[in-house]
């Protein structure tokens, strides 16, 4: 194996955008349910820029703490509509990311979305431009550009796997994570939970304010 393939990778095979737009359409909170919560990044990882939604696939980034040189190179060959997905090694004191470098992702490679499991800067700036960032912290300090770093390879990114071409559905709930082979299955579940979520609210109209279920579990136990 070459340094350059150790270090920089492939993305995944890519999805029809009428799956994207489907997931997208569920939100994170259902898609979560669809995959019983296995694939939830932690909630430490929230909405930097409120009321924004995305979907999309992953652009995987590693860096080494306090370095964003892999970064930049991430931008450089993102598509539109991905979503590039940070794992800056658990570093939170150094930005890795700005109002500049998300000018060229947003604005010139049309990027959906960032996921940093790291810290970012330049808030204010973000929030007027209305970039969707997802991150972990906002500090000021800036760090390195010297690498090492790896793109396109499996990360860890709020405590859940991020493979290259995984599908990303975020929002103000939080961050989900679908495996690129396991998107019909998930498509599957978010609908069957959509249905019983709808026949739930039915019930609750007609006067059935707890559902079946949950009254025989209360029940069986004693209450």
């Amino acid at each position: 194996m070459s340094e350059e393939n150790f270090f920089l990778g492939k993305k995944g095979a890519e999805i029809v955008q009428e799956k994207i737009l489907k997931l997208k359409s569920y939100g994170a909170c259902v898609v979560s349910d669809a995959m019983q919560g296995f694939n939830a990044m932690s909630g430490k990882i929230k909405s930097l820029v409120p009321g924004k939604i995305i979907c999309g696939q992953a652009v995987t980034v590693r860096l080494r703490p306090g370095d964003n040189l892999l970064l930049h190179k991430a931008i450089e060959i993102a598509e539109p509509g991905d979503i590039i997905v940070i794992d800056t090694g658990g570093n939170y004191m150094n930005a890795v990311i700005g109002e500049i470098m998300s000018y060229a992702a947003f604005e010139k490679r049309h990027i959906a979305g960032l996921v940093v499991d790291g810290a970012v800067r330049d808030i204010q700036e973000l929030r007027a431009m209305q970039y969707p960032v997802f991150g972990v912290a906002v500090v000021p300090n800036t760090g390195d550009s010297e690498g090492p770093g790896m793109l396109n390879k499996p990360i860890c990114c709020g405590n859940v796997p991020v493979l290259p071409g995984d599908i990303i559905i975020a929002d103000d709930n939080g961050v989900a994570v679908v495996p690129i082979a396991e998107c019909d299955y998930v498509l599957q579940r978010c609908e069957e939970k959509i249905l019983k979520e709808e026949k739930r609210k039915t019930e609750i109209e007609t006067g059935q304010i707890t559902s079946t279920t949950i009254l025989e579990k209360l029940a069986n136990k004693g209450y």
